[in-house]
């Protein structure tokens, strides 16, 4: 049998770690620097900085800047680490730094404001939400905040926010792009409907380049002629519940309008102001979430469509049929080559998220493998946009993958995936703090520039990014491929 370490023998080891920490903290020494607002310059108090040593996850400092944006910490072994700096209705700003380091100036950039009220003719605050007796949201009036995507038109929804008691509501949490915003409202007083701000004819695009504060973004909502909808919905059995929205073809967000079906299969909208809509039927339903309904995962879902016009009239007799949910193949390959990425996982859980407003919640997940078709059951005749998960470091799906199961999707579905990307760029500024920001705005990262004026970022998404120096100020928009270094210069000689 293995005889046990000796006492003696775990003491001297204890004691050769104790000296070895003694003499890194001896040649170590403080960490220093300031924090500003990137578009005043003021100091940034009470900013959080986490510090991680390269590769590990637990934390080695936690940091607090002054009133005056500055912190200071304790001496620090040298060798590299990692800093995330937090504050709230600031960008978190993720860098590496390399210890001992000269005083570190950084500059985070200040989420935008969107702030307003919505109120009815007669100055009064709109219902927020409407509830039934048995609680189930039966009206709501909805703010939402459309982001303009990269290389398109297009806006697509990214935040919501409730009105409180006053009719009041606030979007804190902007960060620099293009928006729209945009109000939807169903089964209040004031009837239902959309609105784009300050008018659907001629909409405001917000550019937010960092810390502007928008204030009295006001809507009103005016009466109109209001009309009913009605019908019958064919149940595959007696006493199925089905739930019915209306949506807008050219605003397909969120519903103007919800309803559930009664137990013959009837149903009605009140309220419904003149326009075009697609009527969305789904279910059975088995409960309900705050706006929309659930389904039944007891049994097989049955999905129905049509477009309708309402116009001077209200329009009834309707009969929607209902058909069994449709199904497609997905498989995983590479993005733009032959071999597949050593950093990608070759299995990985695919996200299917609806973009019509059906009212109901879809949590639709499916795995795609490198090996085979996957065939994912239970999918809406409508449109879905797929994301993946579980990629692991190094990992990204290559571009955005969009279905429309309206129409039929003979061949699989291909889901794409790329190692990470990086930059190797040059500034004229030594000791330059480079920013670099997806196209999400989710959050940015800084490298400081070396003696030459080199710096680099690793590890990156493939997609647009906005990347500038603090120092000049210029920036440039950057595409990353994945698996490809991008070089840039930002003034200077490569």
């Amino acid at each position: 049998m293995r005889k046990p370490m000796s006492t003696g023998i775990r003491l001297h080891f204890s004691f050769a770690i104790a000296v070895a920490f003694a003499a890194a903290i001896a040649h170590a020494q403080d960490f220093t620097g300031r924090i500003a607002d990137d578009s005043s310059g003021e100091p940034v108090a009470s900013a959080e900085l986490k510090i991680h040593k390269a590769g590990m996850r637990e934390l080695v400092a936690d940091l607090d800047t002054d009133r005056n944006g500055r912190f200071t910490g304790a001496a620090l072994p040298a060798g590299d680490y990692t800093i995330d700096v937090l504050k709230p209705n600031f960008m978190t700003a993720t860098f590496p730094v390399h210890l001992p380091s000269a005083a570190l100036q950084i500059s985070l950039l200040h989420f935008a404001v969107m702030d307003g009220r919505v109120t009815n003719v007669r100055g009064e605050p709109v219902a927020g939400i409407v509830r039934a007796p048995y609680g189930q949201t039966i009206g709501a009036t909805r703010l939402t905040v459309l982001a303009k995507q990269p290389a398109s038109d297009e806006f697509r929804a990214i935040r919501d926010a409730a009105l409180d008691d006053d009719g009041h509501y606030r979007f804190f949490d902007l960060p620099p792009g293009q928006y729209e915003l945009g109000m939807w409202y169903y089964g209040i007083n004031e009837g239902s409907g959309m609105q784009l701000y300050p008018d659907n004819a001629n909409p405001r695009v917000f550019t937010v380049a960092g810390g502007e504060v928008y204030k009295d973004l006001n809507f009103l909502i005016a009466p109109n002629p209001e009309y009913k909808v009605s019908g019958t919905v064919a149940l595959p059995a007696p006493g199925q519940k089905f739930a019915l929205a209306l949506g807008l073809p050219d605003q397909p967000i969120l519903p103007v309008a919800i309803a559930l079906a009664a137990d013959d299969g009837s149903f009605h909208f009140d309220k419904v102001p003149a326009g075009t809509y697609d009527l969305f039927v789904g279910g059975p339903t088995g409960g309900y979430g705050a706006f929309d309904s659930i389904l039944n995962d007891k049994t097989e879902p049955q999905f129905g469509r049509m477009r309708i016009q309402v116009a001077g009239s209200d329009v009834t007799g309707l009969a929607v049929a209902v058909a069994a949910a449709r199904s497609i193949g997905i498989v995983l390959r590479p993005f733009k080559t032959t071999e597949f990425p050593a950093a990608c996982p070759q299995n990985v859980t695919v996200n299917f998220d609806s973009l019509d407003p059906w009212g109901i919640r879809f949590n639709i997940t499916a795995q795609a493998g490198l090996a085979k078709e996957q065939t994912v059951p239970n999918l809406a005749p409508g449109r879905f946009r797929l994301s993946a998960s579980d990629l692991g470091t190094g990992c990204y799906l290559a571009g955005e993958s969009v279905v429309d199961l309206s129409k039929n999707i003979e061949q699989p579905v291909v889901v794409q995936v790329a190692a990470a990307g990086s930059i190797r760029g040059v500034t004229p500024k030594p000791g330059d703090a480079i920013e670099l920001m997806d196209a999400e705005g989710k959050q940015s990262q800084l490298a400081f520039s070396d003696a030459e004026g080199h710096f680099s970022f690793k590890t990156l998404h493939p997609g647009r990014y906005r990347i500038t120096s603090q120092k000049s100020k210029q920036t440039k928009e950057i595409e990353i491929t994945g698996g490809t270094e991008t070089t840039i210069d930002l003034g200077g000689a490569q």
